[in-house]
C-alpha cells in the first residue's frame, strides 16, 4: 500500500481488475470509498461526498454513485467533472444541469454518463449519453455568457448615468442571437400590442436586403395580428362594462385604434383628425363646431364626419308613443342626429371650397341595440332605415364587426 496522506483521497487497493480509492481521516483510517477505476471495462465510478473542513467529517451525498463509461483514466473524464484534486464539479454548467436533474427526480441515487449509450430515466438510476449532455452543456454555457454580458452592460450603463468617466455601451445584436432567444418560446399567445410595435421597429431598422418575405413570415405576422385584434376586442368589451358616461374614454380608445372605425365605411378612408374643428365660430371666436373624428376618403376627394356618444345613451324612449310598437327617438339620439347634421352643414359652408366634398357621410355611434325589446327593435330599424342623412351604428354592432373580423382572420369563417 502506498504512503497515506491524512484528510485526502488515497489509493486503498489495486489489482489487475481495478483501483479503489478511499478518503482517509486524520487518524489515517479509511473513512469513505471515493472512487473505483476499472482497467479493462473502461468504467470509472465515483462515490460523491462532502467534507467539513473544520471538523473533518465526511458525509455521503444523496446521489450515491456517478458512473463514467467509456473513459479508461481520470484524466480522460470530461473537464466539467474535474477539480484540481480528485473528483468534483468544475463548471457552473454541469452544476446547473445536475441540480435540475436532482429536483425533478428526487429518488434517483445513481447517474451514469456514457459514450454511445442510450438515455434512460428510471426511478433510481438515470443513464445519459455524453454526446447529448455535451450539447445541452454548450447551450447552458452560451446562456451564462449572455447573462454575464447583459449584467456587465446593465452595470456599465447605469454607472454612466452617474459619471462621465464611464462611457455607455451600445448593445448590438449578434448573428443568431435573436433566433436563439426566440427558440426558447413555444407560444406567443400572450404577446401584447406593444410587443408587436417593438417587432415592427426591428423590421424598420433592417436593411431591405435582410427582409425575406416567406410563407412562414406571413403566418407569423398573422399570429401577431390575431393576438393584437383579440387584445383590442377585450379592451372594447371592458369599456362596455362602464356604467357611467365614459365618452372621453371612448374618444381615447378610438383615437388609438382608429382603424376600428374604418370598418363603418364601404370604402377606404384615413383618419384626418380627432376632435376636428369643422367651422361655425362667431365674430367673438365662440360656438365653433368640433366633430369627434374627421375621416377622408383615400379614393376620392370626400370626407366623413363621425360623432361618438356612449353605449349608455338611450336609443328610444322607454314608453311607447303608441302601443305596442311605436316608440319615439330618445332625446340623446335625436340630439345626436341634429348635432351630426349641423356639423355637416357647417363643414360644407366653411370648408367646402378648400376641401371639395360631395355630400360627406355623417355617422353617429351611440347606444346598445341589445337593450331593446322586440317591439323597440322593430321601431328602431324602421326609423334608422328611413334616416337618409346620418348613419346610426350602435356599440354592440361595432363589436360584432370586430368579432366577425376575428373569425375571418382565424379561419373560423
Amino acid at each position: 500500500m502506498k504512503h497515506i496522506q491524512p484528510s485526502t483521497e488515497n489509493q486503498f487497493s489495486e489489482d489487475q481488475g481495478k483501483e479503489v480509492f478511499y478518503f482517509y481521516g486524520e487518524d489515517r483510517n479509511p473513512v469513505h470509498k471515493a472512487k473505483e477505476i476499472y482497467k479493462k471495462e473502461k468504467i470509472i465510478i465515483v462515490y460523491p461526498y462532502s467534507l467539513n473542513r473544520s471538523t473533518g467529517q465526511v458525509t455521503p451525498k444523496k446521489i450515491k454513485k456517478i458512473e463514467f463509461r467509456g473513459w479508461s483514466t481520470l484524466e480522460a473524464v470530461p473537464n466539467d467533472f474535474k477539480k484540481t484534486l480528485g473528483y468534483g464539479f468544475r463548471t457552473k454548467r454541469i452544476k446547473s444541469f445536475l441540480q435540475l436533474i436532482y429536483s425533478r427526480f428526487r429518488e434517483v441515487e445513481n447517474i451514469i454518463f456514457g459514450i454511445n449509450i442510450q438515455n434512460r430515466f428510471a426511478k433510481k438510476t438515470i443513464t445519459l449519453n455524453w454526446g447529448d449532455v455535451e450539447k445541452i452543456l454548450k447551450n447552458i454555457y452560451k446562456e451564462f455568457l449572455i447573462v454575464d454580458s447583459n449584467r456587465k452592460l446593465l452595470i456599465t450603463n447605469e454607472l454612466s448615468r452617474l459619471t462621465t468617466k464611464i462611457a455607455p455601451i451600445e448593445k448590438k445584436l449578434t448573428a443568431g442571437e435573436l433566433e436563439q432567444y426566440l427558440s426558447k418560446f413555444g407560444s406567443f399567445e400572450k404577446i401584447t400590442p406593444r410587443d408587436v410595435e417593438t417587432l415592427a421597429k426591428v423590421f424598420e431598422k433592417l436593411p431591405s436586403g435582410k427582409i425575406i418575405t416567406t410563407s412562414h413570415f406571413i403566418k407569423t405576422k398573422e399570429k401577431l395580428d390575431i393576438v393584437y385584434l383579440e387584445d383590442v376586442i377585450e379592451k372594447f368589451k371592458k369599456l362596455l362594462t362602464v356604467t357611467n358616461d365614459n365618452e372621453e374614454q371612448w374618444q381615447i380608445f378610438f383615437e388609438k385604434y382608429s382603424w376600428v372605425l374604418t370598418h363603418l365605411f364601404p370604402y377606404q378612408v384615413i383618419l384626418k383628425k380627432g376632435k376636428a374643428y369643422v367651422g361655425g365660430k362667431t365674430i367673438e371666436n365662440a360656438e365653433g363646431r368640433v366633430v369627434d373624428f374627421l375621416f377622408a376618403s383615400n379614393l376620392s376627394d370626400n370626407f366623413a364626419l363621425l360623432e361618438i356618444k356612449t353605449h349608455n345613451k338611450e336609443l328610444l324612449k322607454p314608453t311607447a308613443y303608441r302601443k305596442p310598437d311605436v316608440f319615439a327617438w330618445a332625446d340623446e339620439l335625436s340630439g345626436g342626429l341634429n348635432q351630426c347634421l349641423d356639423q355637416k352643414h357647417t363643414f360644407l359652408k366653411d370648408f367646402g371650397k378648400e376641401n371639395p366634398s360631395y355630400d360627406p357621410k355623417a355617422i353617429l355611434v351611440i347606444g346598445l341595440k341589445s337593450k331593446l325589446n322586440s317591439n323597440q327593435t322593430k321601431c328602431f330599424e324602421l326609423l334608422r332605415a328611413n334616416q337618409k342623412n346620418v348613419d346610426i351604428v350602435t356599440f354592440d354592432e361595432l363589436l360584432k364587426k370586430l368579432e366577425g373580423l376575428h373569425k375571418v382572420v382565424t379561419g373560423k369563417v
